[in-house]
């Protein structure tokens, strides 16, 4: 790769992880760039492909899907929805049995953020060529009714929650195979909780889930990237409660 060339890319790496409030690790700080996977590496367009059209048949019945799900919820649901709107590590744990805390395990986190800032720079290419409407901006006889707070903005395709949510759960699964139905129980329940909340159609969930196993298994398949990884599974172990 040539120099200008890695420069753009370390700037937009450093670009998204400010943007998702992350500190660049000192270990990304002494490589020539701060992602690990070259670009075009991975055609996450390819891979997703692209949402049902609008006033489609299957967008409306998307449409009621989540019109049903957001209107029957229940209070506790609607809760731990609001609570899952935090991609880190320490909300996709929740829940499960695990000693990970927040501000500790230091190398599991870096890791982690790193691959999400990977996942992200990922996602963009994408959402350039798609501007769906989320569902509670969406005017279909009756509104959705979003979940209190703050509400997502953007292109509602592909859902990046689940998208964060299958990158951890490819990455964890590795590491802790013997826990793999667990992460993947909370993957379906992290993508629930957007559509409950009214901010995601379920083919943003299933086009974030294919991105977010791409490049996990894209960045296992990367030497460097493995080598780091071989090391930290100890102490991923550990957080999880394993020895």
């Amino acid at each position: 790769m040539m120099r200008a060339e890695q420069f753009r890319y370390a700037a937009a790496g450093l670009a998204l992880m400010l943007g998702l409030g992350l500190a660049a690790p000192a270990v990304a700080q002494q490589r020539s760039y701060l992602i690990w996977l070259e670009p075009g590496k991975l055609d996450i367009a390819k891979v997703i492909g692209l949402p049902p059209a609008q006033n489609t048949p299957e967008a409306k019945a998307e449409f009621d899907q989540v019109l049903h799900i957001s209107s029957t919820r229940t209070p506790e649901r609607e809760k731990a929805a609001i609570a899952d709107q935090y991609q880190t590590l320490a909300r996709f744990l929740a829940g499960l049995d695990n000693t990970y805390v927040d501000g500790t395990h230091r190398e599991v986190r870096l890791l982690f953020r790193e691959a999400q800032v990977e996942l992200s720079i990922a996602l963009l290419s994408v959402r350039r060529l798609t501007n769906r409407p989320r569902p509670f901006t969406v005017w279909n006889k009756v509104r959705v009714k979003p979940c209190p707070g703050g509400r997502p903005e953007g292109s509602s395709f592909p859902s990046g929650h689940a998208a964060t949510a299958a990158l951890y759960a490819e990455l964890l699964s590795v590491a802790a195979p013997e826990f793999a139905d667990k992460f993947e129980e909370r993957v379906k329940e992290y993508g629930e909780s957007r559509l409950i909340c009214g901010f995601h159609y379920p083919t943003d969930l299933v086009a974030g889930e294919k991105a977010g196993r791409a490049v996990a298994k894209a960045l296992l398949a990367e030497r460097a990237f493995r080598a780091r990884f071989d090391e930290t599974v100890p102490e991923i172990r550990l957080a999880l409660g394993l020895k």
